[in-house]
């Protein structure tokens, strides 16, 4: 595979516009820089930064000495920062926070070593060679949120990587003339997919806080984004905001060709909302840190979560490991160009847990007679209840039909087995309403104990609800019973 910079690819951020050319002298005067405070080939580096164009020079810059790559959010807190110096064992960390917060790699500060390439502009006849890093099998890692446990480390070679976005250009239908606008944060797999798929297809790319939701339609109207990544939270938000104010509309529906959610199932709730707002669909796709992205959608084919990628194998499966059937739900599992190298265990060490050389992707899914996957959620925290056995996202399922967000949360109870609590993301006005139709779909063994009106989920960085904020608020706020 040919992974050499595309002539007309080029960054925007903060107003000013950084060149092909441009970019690549400061990716190699800053590999100079890197190569003087000690940085050499083969060490591990850990890049804790901010979305900005110091990431992408910091990234490029690592990729080109070929040094294993740690992306870490700049949040991090400090037990799990611990608990990640110890896994990756990393020489260095390279980051924009205090070195306090870092015990063992050594410290270089990318505010201030960065300014040293500003002062030394140096024009040189040397290309950003990424070859050696695209063979490197711990190319780079990277780090779950941690929500539910303790932080795991997960390894991907540079292949996997590159193989993977240039299949998942395609599925998406991305053209070299995009302007593509990523809203996730860079240090997660969402995020380091687009940066790698606009190296790929070489179009442009706009960095933005992608936190502040507010002056998305201004900077999408400003340089005509064609493509936007971001997080169901985030979509959620923009679709509110322009409900609120229709002169957004026109300064989205105007100028935006794709839209693509990342981090989870997309609600068709959603889906049908967002058309409805900005008549331009809402493209899924599907795929994980771990095995990278497995199906798209894209303008011409918009159902479920789109059809398997080029150089991706998927499967839904029974309890007995066969094929199902299309239409029957069953166990998802995964292989192909984007499996990571596996995970990192305390002492370093890689491990990965196959099933005839299949990552089970611990969902629940299946395929629709066309080749397309629908995934209904995850497979994790069964419920038993009144002699039966289910999962929270069967009981989701039945609400997202009703069009309504929700989410359940359970305890565990001496009488039923489970104490269940449903969160829907309605207004507590029709909440009457939503009751009668609740009760007439749910089987009698998922009933909700309480049912709790929401006006807007708690959404992690990554897209993902919140599910230990969930639990907090329920205990705070039993109040309405069914």
């Amino acid at each position: 595979m040919k992974i050499a910079q595309k002539k007309n690819s080029t960054i925007i951020f903060e107003n000013q516009v950084y060149s092909q050319a441009h970019f690549k002298n400061d990716v190699i005067n800053y590999s100079m820089v890197l190569l003087d405070h000690g940085i050499v080939k083969g060490d591990r580096v850990i890049l804790c930064c901010n979305n900005n164009y110091a990431f992408m020079v910091s990234l490029f810059s690592l990729m080109h000495i070929n040094c294993s790559i740690v992306l870490l959010d700049i949040n991090t807190n400090h037990s799990d920062l611990k608990i990640i110096n110890n896994k990756t064992k990393a020489k260095w960390v390279l980051t924009e926070t205090e070195p306090s917060a870092f015990d063992g790699p050594k410290y270089i500060s990318l505010t201030t070593s960065f300014k040293d390439i500003e002062a030394n502009q140096i024009s040189r006849d040397i290309e950003i060679e990424l070859n050696e890093w695209y063979h490197r099998s711990d190319a780079i890692i990277l780090f779950s949120s941690g929500s539910t446990g303790t932080p795991k480390g997960m390894v991907k070679s540079g292949a996997s990587l590159f193989n993977n976005m240039k299949s998942t250009a395609l599925g998406m239908g991305y053209k070299s003339n995009e302007v593509i606008l990523p809203m996730v944060p860079f240090f997660n797999i969402w995020g380091l997919n687009m940066i790698i798929q606009w190296w790929v297809v070489g179009c442009t790319i706009v960095i933005c806080n992608y936190q502040n939701i507010r002056t998305l339609p201004a900077i999408i109207n400003n340089y005509k984004i064609s493509v936007v990544e971001a997080t169901i939270a985030t979509t959620y938000l923009i679709v509110q905001i322009a409900e609120r104010n229709r002169e957004n509309v026109s300064l989205i529906k105007n100028n935006i060709r794709l839209w693509f959610t990342s981090g989870a199932p997309v609600p068709q709730a959603l889906k049908n909302r967002f058309e409805k707002v900005f008549n331009i669909p809402l493209l899924d796709y599907y795929g994980s840190s771990e095995a990278g992205n497995l199906t798209s959608t894209n303008l011409k084919n918009r159902n479920g979560t789109g059809s398997v990628l080029q150089g991706v194998s998927v499967k839904v499966v029974d309890e007995s490991f066969n094929e199902t059937k299309p239409g029957e739900i069953g166990h998802i599992y995964a292989k192909g160009n984007g499996l990571m190298e596996g995970y990192l265990d305390n002492n370093g060490n890689i491990k990965l847990d196959l099933k005839n050389s299949w990552l089970d992707m611990k969902d629940f899914g299946y395929f629709d007679i066309d080749g397309n996957l629908f995934v209904i959620g995850r497979r994790d925290n069964a419920i038993h209840r009144m002699g039966a056995t289910f999962y929270p996202c069967h009981m989701e399922r039945i609400v997202e039909e009703l069009g309504i967000l929700s989410k359940v949360v359970s305890f565990t109870e001496d009488r039923k087995g489970s104490y269940l609590i449903l969160f829907i993301q309605y207004s507590h006005e029709k909440y009457s309403q939503f009751r009668k139709k609740l009760v007439d779909e749910l089987p009698t063994y998922m009933y909700p104990d309480k049912l709790i009106c929401i006006e807007e989920f708690p959404f992690l960085p990554n897209g993902k609800i919140d599910n230990k904020a969930l639990e907090e608020y329920a205990l705070d706020h039993l109040t309405v019973s069914i």
